[in-house]
């Protein structure tokens, strides 16, 4: 259990590899010893937070992955191990999300009503 808060409880369990939350009543609550509970059908209760994997949608390929990379002067085994920090400029560029995107996105969700 992560937090108690008008009547409801907020609890967090993995689920096909993803972490999930929901608020559940205490009668959902089969047994709890402070700082972890057991919950019937906890999916059955208001989900909590964000699903991010509907904010973005990601086109890249390949070949845009490769363009990327050269582009960052990684050209070979070498270079890949010798500059970390232009791998990963390659593969933000490649899918082309930043912080920015991620807050626009986030802002609409919230502005059309979404869960928070």
């Amino acid at each position: 259990m992560i937090l108690r808060k008008n009547g409801l409880c907020l609890v967090e369990w993995r689920e096909d590899g993803s972490l999930r939350r929901s608020w559940v009543t205490p009668e959902m609550i089969v047994e709890d010893s402070g700082s972890s509970a057991i919950v019937n059908e906890p999916d059955e209760g208001v989900p909590y937070g964000i699903d991010f994997s509907r904010l973005i949608e990601f086109k890249a390929t390949p070949e845009d992955f490769d363009r990327n990379m050269k582009t960052q002067g990684i050209w070979t085994y070498d270079d890949v191990r010798a500059n970390p920090n232009g791998v990963r400029n390659a593969i933000r560029d490649v899918y082309g999300v930043d912080l920015v995107a991620v807050l626009n996105a986030v802002r609409k969700l919230e502005n059309d009503g979404g869960t928070t």
